[in-house]
């Protein structure tokens, strides 16, 4: 039996993360990623409200 020797690993440089993420940023969304980005926005904001109300109820 052969054994296939695997190439060397491929280190990723600085440049390479920043040129994927300028990509990512170019590439149209579709309606589920703004649907999943309200949801944890709402989310986010009831969270807040919510411990707005225990600081309140906690401070008097």
């Amino acid at each position: 039996m052969k054994k296939t020797q695997t190439p060397p690993k491929h280190k990723t440089q600085w440049y390479e993360y920043v040129q994927a993420f300028l990509d990512y940023l170019r590439r149209p969304k579709t309606v589920f990623d703004f649907k999943d980005r309200l949801k944890a926005l709402l989310l986010l904001a009831l969270i807040i409200i919510i411990l707005q109300m225990v600081v309140e109820k906690l401070s008097d």
